[in-house]
């Protein structure tokens, strides 16, 4: 081996704590790196193989009647019909412990033949037997149940029937029962008669077979083969066609993952800038080593080969800390989003090119950073390198407001010193200070962020005056059923209205949604209330609230909105059928709404016939806590069933509260994790610019003991050097968090329900950082200064 390789191997063995802290920075960027891409790349892959691995269908046609199987194997012969199958799905309830949930039912033709939007079979029966059912595997928390259980279910028009779960199986199609707060289960025709329902199979699942992720084609299709229906005497209720081969939720993840990407490649860079930062330190503590190696003949070119030699090996020990680490975090990352979003991993292995990636940014970006101060370093001429005693060469503090502070005499002499020691070397302190304040506003917008969240989370119950929602199957009186309700102690206002499933109706002859299988995903909704109600305060963003009770006046809310709508515009809804023209007058923001217009009760049922009538009730309690709320919906609902009314759907406000805030914990928690791998990164930054100060001042401490400074005067002038960056971070950190909070939390608002998040400044987040600031400043620099104080007065003066 070469003498100089010799020398770099010494440097890397004489220093422990410097080369590790080095390690360590570049370490926690490959390892965000690797856990974010390595993650993604295996959700990416999954959400994929699962969801497609059901062959979702490409449309659903939503008919008036029940179709036939010959109808089906028809249609199948269609061109451009890859394959088609009929089906039913219908809203029940399921009773669990005392609480009524929904309960989504699926009827299948035929178990043992499905071929298109199947399921994985799990555990138990493969074809419920008659007065069974199969049951989703995340709805079994939800049932409080297991298989071979027996829960209570009942329909629209039947009696409640205790079924047993017969078997358990996985559809990766559905959204997990906890976030949606409702159960799947899966039954034949004659189970559904069973439980008093004469609805047939009214659906017609179809697969195109060309362009199939073309949305406007599999349209045109599914127009084709309604029209076709038509002819033979079938109505058309609707055309679903969702994102074609898209997950519910595959636009979110991407978003939320491309993000994390980001912040991760952010830390590799901070991380790198902090090795720049630490090399340029070396090289000031080597400076005279390389004037003696230029002496004897050494060159520029070969001092910078051995300087970036031994990153490389930092580099390559960073590598084989960080890769095997960031593989076991990502394979905590992407079990949690898989149990997020009911995936089966079919293959969890991480993709190769994630590791390629992990070395080149972990061997490239820490070269490219450090190669500026390396070679400024290695320029050095063998006079200037051999002159050097120590003491940094600066320029003195011209900033008159900087001057006059450091010269206040109320400071103390120790303070003033360390004020204008901080700014000695401006570009070091902007990197320090840039390191920090990023590691700070990260934190603080994390936890703001999700301050913001839990805020949106209230705005549900400061909009909704109500504390339960009673959609009801069948239109009732409501003057007969509201004064016998009040009876209840304890319920403040009851209101009616009417809701139904709705559709803006475009170009064409039918009612074509984006609706999901689960009914949930991509709905629209219209409701009809009174125009003073009083259980429902609208946060409107434009125009006003609806005025008139008779006038055809529509307030769509922000999911019901397109770019192309204004106020004053005429839309077109269909309800049922029938195609009624509203003018728009005001929009409105709904958190945990689906896409909803909102009329007047007037107005929808001289449009749409409902007159004194209403299958929607609202119910506002004294007492809105969950436990009052549960005892009282009892209550309620005993009511409703000695008045023989049949409930479609009774939810709390409190259900949907908890249905959204489990869709958001996964980002709120990754992003904490990223902001607290940033903030060590930062008091890494600041250990190594306090280190590099002193060794640049060796000498001048030297003078200052030889004059009468005490170990104690010393250190305390280094603390307080690293409490004003510290508290110079903290003032940036906050700054970048508000500007950061308000960019991620529109974008988080915006993906989940297009209603941005409000800025909230927590103030837990701030004392939380000021606490680290504090407790990390004085630890990045206390040991530098007992280091300073073990050099004796004659080694500081001799320093070479």
């Amino acid at each position: 081996m070469k003498i100089r390789y010799l020398k770099v191997l010494r440097d890397v063995t004489s220093d422990y704590t410097m080369n590790f802290m080095l390690v360590l920075a570049i370490a926690i960027g490959v390892f965000g790196i690797g856990c974010i891409l390595g993650g993604y790349a295996v959700v990416k892959r999954e959400m994929t193989t699962n969801y497609l691995g059901t062959r979702p269908a490409s449309a659903t046609i939503e008919l008036e009647q029940a179709i036939s199987q010959e109808l089906v194997d028809r249609v199948k012969t269609m061109p451009g019909i890859r394959e088609a199958a009929r089906r039913a799905t219908l809203v029940a309830r399921m009773k669990v412990g005392d609480k009524w949930y929904p309960l989504l039912l699926f009827v299948m033709d035929d178990f043992s033949n499905l071929r298109i939007s199947t399921f994985h079979w799990v555990s138990g029966a493969t074809e419920p037997p008659a007065g069974t059912i199969l049951v989703e595997r995340t709805a079994l928390d939800m049932m409080e149940a297991a298989e071979g259980a027996n829960i209570t279910v009942k329909t629209r028009h039947g009696a409640p029937r205790t079924m047993r779960i017969s078997g358990i199986v996985h559809d990766p199609g559905l959204a997990p029962a906890w976030q949606e707060q409702a159960g799947y289960g899966y039954i034949t025709l004659e189970t559904l008669r069973w439980l008093g329902e004469t609805q047939g199979f009214d659906q017609l699942k179809m697969q195109v077979s060309t362009n199939s992720n073309s949305a406007p084609h599999i349209t045109r299709q599914a127009g084709m083969v309604s029209a076709w229906l038509e002819k033979r005497g079938y109505t058309i209720h609707e055309i679903q066609v969702p994102p074609p081969n898209k997950h519910p939720h595959q636009g979110q993840m991407n978003a939320v993952m491309s993000i994390f990407i980001v912040f991760s490649f952010l830390i590799l860079l901070l991380g790198s800038l902090l090795v720049a930062t630490s090399m340029a330190t070396l090289m000031v503590k080597q400076v005279r080593q390389i004037g003696v190696m230029k002496a004897i003949g050494a060159n520029s070119r070969q001092i910078a080969r051995l300087y970036l030699f031994m990153l490389l090996l930092l580099c390559v020990t960073a590598l084989v800390i960080g890769i095997p680490l960031s593989r076991l975090a990502a394979s905590v990352l992407y079990n949690r989003i898989a149990v997020m979003l009911n995936l089966e991993l079919t293959d969890s292995a991480i993709p190769f090119w994630v590791m390629l990636v992990q070395a080149g940014a972990g061997i490239l970006v820490p070269l490219l950073a450090v190669s500026v101060p390396v070679i400024r370093g290695s320029r050095r001429s063998v006079r200037q390198a051999l002159d050097n005693y120590g003491v940094s060469q600066t320029k003195p503090i011209r900033s008159a407001w900087l001057v006059s502070l450091s010269r206040g005499q109320w400071l103390g002499d120790t303070v003033r010193l360390s004020l204008r020691n901080v700014f000695r070397q401006p570009a070091r302190l902007t990197l320090t200070l840039g390191l920090l304040a990023a590691g700070g506003a990260l934190f603080m917008t994390a936890l703001n962020v999700s301050e913001a969240w839990n805020n949106n989370l209230r705005r549900i119950y400061t909009q909704r005056l109500y504390d339960l929602e009673i959609r009801l199957n069948e239109p009732i009186q409501p003057n007969v059923l509201i004064p016998k309700l009040k009876i209840i102690a304890g319920i403040n206002v009851v209101e009616s209205g009417n809701s139904a499933s709705a559709s803006v109706r475009k170009a064409g002859p039918y009612d074509i949604t984006h609706t999901y299988p689960d009914k949930g995903h991509g709905s629209f909704t219209m409701q009809a209330l009174s125009i003073d109600t009083k259980l429902l305060k609208a946060n409107l963003t434009e125009g006003r609230w609806l005025s008139k009770p008779e006038a055809a006046e529509v307030v769509l809310n922000q999911l019901a909105r397109s770019k192309d709508l204004e106020l004053g515009d005429t839309i077109t809804l269909s309800v049922d059928g029938k195609a009624t023209a509203w003018t728009i007058v005001g929009f409105t923001e709904d958190v945990g709404s689906p896409a909803t217009a909102y009329v007047s009760a007037e107005a929808y049922a001289r449009y749409v016939g409902s007159a004194g009538q209403a299958n929607l009730l609202r119910i506002g309690f004294t007492d809105r806590s969950r436990t009052y709320v549960a005892g009282k919906t009892r209550e309620v609902e005993t009511i409703l069933e000695q008045q023989s009314i049949s409930v479609r759907a009774s939810v709390p406000v409190w259900l949907l509260r908890n249905a959204i805030a489990g869709h958001m914990g996964i980002l709120i928690n990754s992003l904490l994790a990223m902001a607290i791998l940033m903030a060590l990164v930062g008091t890494l930054g600041l250990l190594s610019t306090m280190s590099m100060s002193i060794l640049e001042r060796t000498r001048e401490i030297g003078v200052m003991r030889a004059i009468g400074a005490t170990p104690t005067t010393i250190r305390n002038l280094i603390v307080w050097e690293g409490l004003v960056i510290g508290a110079l971070s903290i003032a940036l950190a906050v700054v970048f968090s508000l500007a950061l909070s308000v960019w991620l939390g529109r974008f988080i608002g915006n993906m989940s329900f297009r209603t941005p998040l409000g800025l909230t400044v927590s103030p837990l987040a701030m004392g939380v950082w000021i606490g680290i600031i504090g407790i990390g400043t004085y630890l990045a620099t206390v040991f530098p200064a007992r280091r300073a104080n073990k050099i004796t007065t004659r080694e500081a003066l001799a320093y070479e």
